[in-house]
């Protein structure tokens, strides 16, 4: 591990990426695959390198979301099949098709240009179609099939190498809406085969489904937050040991004693009760750390927790060491481990009201990714 080009970086350990995609592997019944999801710059932790533990790890292929995304894939010499999960804008196509990134369908539009696209390209290319059975975000409806096949069959070039959906409540294992959704997909794949079209795969479970549905895992699973180490939410914990693959850390820049009296940051909304040894950690709302978090999250210095105190800054934050000390250039923790203590991005996300996906897929492109592993 090189070391970080400014005092304050996100470690992406690739060896707990792999971990968890085998973890996963092992759980999967009827020989299912596994899609490494790697949109959102493999969710914060860098696309090109998760990318290649996963497929390393046998995940047989890669989820995106935009034509950017499948692309740089490519500029980086990644050739395993990359789907775009979602349809693609029609003037991004036929790059797209160049770059052998394979389209998901599910408007008639949507098949119209994919189609010409592919006629412009003299080739054949396969697609996904999109069936949505209940999350009502994006989709084919069921009712809507029919005029979706008449609209494949006027693109000969086009050919239906999977169908899927996606799960409302896949981190709730027991909610009853999974089974509908189940019905209504099923329903949908028989709709489709009375109408000739019988694709070979069918993908439906996301990370939370791969642990807890093994009746939804089908030909293939979409696998994202567990991927990183990560749970999809508290009733999946049982399922799986996940090795968090990101730490975000910094190295102290000042440490000063200040008076009691004094305030801290931008409003003085934190003001000092006894004097105390104040750390400033360069990493701010600019980086991802967003300012909810002033007051209201820890630190790891030293092997102990520390609370982060006052405004957060755009580029920096303040920790209140109380009578402890440190030195300038000493290791601090945000998420991670040091000691005994650990820090998780589920901690931050608690904190913050949300989940643990948002809180690493902030993480900016100004914080440098340092891999080991």
């Amino acid at each position: 591990m090189s070391a970080p080009p400014r005092p304050a970086w996100a470690e992406i350990d690739l060896d707990a990426i792999r971990h968890n995609v085998g973890s996963v592997r092992a759980r999967l019944t009827g020989g299912a695959g596994v899609m490494a999801v790697v949109k959102a710059n493999g969710y914060g932790h860098g696309d090109v390198r998760v990318a290649r533990a996963a497929l390393g790890a046998g995940a047989s292929g890669l989820g995106v979301i935009l034509v950017d995304e499948g692309v740089r894939l490519r500029e980086e010499g990644i050739d395993a099949p990359v789907l775009l999960l979602h349809e693609a804008p029609a003037e991004r196509v036929d790059e797209a098709i160049a770059n052998d990134l394979t389209p998901t369908v599910f408007t008639e539009q949507g098949i119209a240009v994919a189609g010409e696209a592919a006629e412009r390209a003299g080739r054949d290319v396969n697609v996904h179609l999109k069936i949505d059975t209940g999350l009502n975000r994006l989709g084919a409806l069921p009712e809507r099939l029919d005029e979706i096949v008449t609209a494949l069959g006027k693109e000969p070039r086009l050919h239906v190498e999977a169908v899927f959906t996606h799960f409302a409540f896949a981190d709730e294992p027991g909610n009853p809406f999974i089974d509908t959704q189940l019905e209504r997909f099923a329903g949908a794949c028989e709709r489709l085969a009375r109408r000739g079209l019988h694709p070979p795969v069918r993908h439906v479970a996301n990370s939370a489904a791969a642990l807890t549905r093994p009746d939804a895992h089908f030909d293939l699973v979409r696998l994202g937050i567990a991927m990183y180490g990560l749970s999809p939410g508290p009733d999946c914990d049982e399922e799986m040991t996940y090795e968090p693959a990101m730490s975000l850390k910094a190295l102290a820049a000042r440490v000063e004693r200040i008076a009691a009296g004094e305030a801290i940051s931008y409003g003085h909304r934190y003001r000092l009760k006894r004097e105390s040894t104040i750390v400033s950690i360069p990493l701010g709302y600019a980086d991802g750390w967003p300012r909810a978090l002033g007051g209201n999250a820890e630190a790891l210095i030293g092997g102990r927790r520390y609370p982060a105190v006052g405004t957060v800054c755009m580029d920096s934050f303040m920790v209140d060491l109380g009578d402890d000390t440190c030195e300038v250039g000493d290791e601090v923790v945000l998420i991670g481990e040091q000691g005994d203590e650990r820090i998780g991005a589920d901690d931050l996300a608690r904190a913050l009201g949300t989940i643990n996906y948002e809180v690493v897929t902030r993480i900016g492109s100004r914080v440098p990714r340092v891999y080991r592993g």
